[in-house]
């Protein structure tokens, strides 16, 4: 028996429609696999920025600790040679002088002045700087102010990086102390 022309025709017509969901098809799950790289991408890029808060983080609370550990008030020099106080400003601006890398290399390592445990999964140790940032005297009189009773206040800057050197995290704060 022989094929009419409209039956070969029919075929082919299921053939090229086949091919033509296949392709659709084939362009859809490239698409996901793409899609679900880049958000694999981002997870693991705001897993880093969170380790580098973490480690700036613990790096200020342990300037925190270092600071409340003293007995004295430590003389402020503009090398950090006493306890490692600077004095107020002596860096600059931060938002320029933070991307300074010898500015970082005077920093304390997170760890080295309390008993700290060591952070895990960083690129790099979290540092601190501590900066002599104001003196109040504890009254108006002009003993407290020669012989320096009151409270003082410092201005830590930590910096923290990730389980990558590219993210890095800097966070500040003001803790104080009283000496009599």
């Amino acid at each position: 028996m022989h094929k009419t022309f409209s039956q070969v025709r029919q075929r082919g017509a299921v053939l090229i429609t086949s091919l033509v969901i296949l392709l659709i098809l084939t362009l859809l799950g490239v698409s996901a696999m793409s899609t679900s790289s880049l958000e694999e991408m981002m997870a693991g890029n705001l897993r880093d920025q969170n380790l580098s808060f973490q480690a700036a983080e613990a790096a200020l609370r342990d300037g925190e600790r270092y600071i409340s550990s003293w007995s004295g008030e430590p003389l402020a020099t503009s090398t950090g040679s006493n306890n490692g106080v600077f004095l107020a400003n002596t860096f600059g601006d931060f938002s320029y002088a933070a991307y300074n890398t010898s500015v970082w290399g005077q920093a304390a390592i997170y760890g080295a002045n309390t008993s700290a445990l060591p952070l895990d999964g960083v690129d790099a140790d979290p540092v601190y700087l501590i900066e002599e940032y104001d003196f109040v005297p504890k009254d108006a009189s002009y003993e407290s102010l020669i012989k320096r009773k009151g409270k003082f206040f410092y201005r830590i800057t930590a910096r923290g990086v990730g389980a990558s050197s590219s993210a890095v995290t800097m966070v500040q704060a003001t803790s104080a102390i009283r000496f009599k």
